[in-house]
């Protein structure tokens, strides 16, 4: 039935509770239910096919709902997944570096105590020797004054002995401190870089190519 017919319909509906007659003493009216039901009839025949179409495309757009919350849902469980492992990457090399750091600061200390402790015991031998050599040339009576001469000198050679080991483990020292700052330097680079990309939300994981624990050389 084309859409002239529905509004035909409607306003024929529309014309018999007009025409009617009210019950007295009540708002109520008093309508012929056989034409009633007859207009009612054309009205449902009107809209039968209409109606069908519109409630397969309600529940076709029920479905596309459905499926939108789920894939919705979906998306929120893999993004909180990913932030949880992605932080906790982060706690991970961030513990990492710290161990790496304290590690090396140890191996540091140890290498400079062991340098230092060496350089004092070879230093203490020479000077012991030198004062050794000094005291069996003093004994000898007939090359005393040649004996002072020579234990000054070996005095003078163990000083500038122990200057020179000196100068080189101070030197070591500095070399060594300077590669541990390199390493922290690295470390400290690497979750920097990682805080960034957490907070811009571009964070890769480490087994698709992304950031992990940067290993340390001896």
């Amino acid at each position: 039935m084309a859409d002239l017919d529905v509004y035909a319909a409607i306003s024929e509906i529309n014309a018999l509770i007009e025409g009617s007659r009210k019950v007295p003493l009540s708002n109520m009216i008093m309508v012929d239910r056989n034409r009633l039901e007859d207009l009612l009839d054309r009205l449902h025949d009107s809209f039968g096919p209409d109606l069908e179409k519109a409630k397969t495309l309600l529940d076709k757009e029920q479905e596309l709902r459905r499926r939108w919350d789920e894939h919705t849902e979906e998306a929120e469980r893999n993004a909180r997944e990913t932030i949880d492992k992605a932080t906790e990457q982060a706690h991970r090399l961030i513990s990492d570096a710290d161990a790496a750091a304290k590690d090396t600061q140890r191996k540091a200390t140890d290498y400079a105590n062991q340098t230092v402790a060496g350089a004092q015991a070879e230093a203490q031998n020479i000077i012991q020797m030198a004062q050794a050599q000094a005291a069996q040339l003093v004994e000898e009576n007939e090359i005393t004054q040649r004996a002072q001469a020579r234990a000054a000198e070996i005095n003078e050679d163990a000083m500038q002995a122990c200057n020179r080991m000196q100068q080189d483990t101070v030197a070591r020292l500095a070399r060594l401190l300077e590669d541990a700052d390199g390493g922290l330097a690295v470390q400290l680079d690497a979750v920097r870089t990682m805080r960034q990309q957490l907070q811009m939300g571009g964070y890769a994981d480490s087994d698709q190519g992304g950031y992990g624990p940067v290993e340390y050389g001896e």
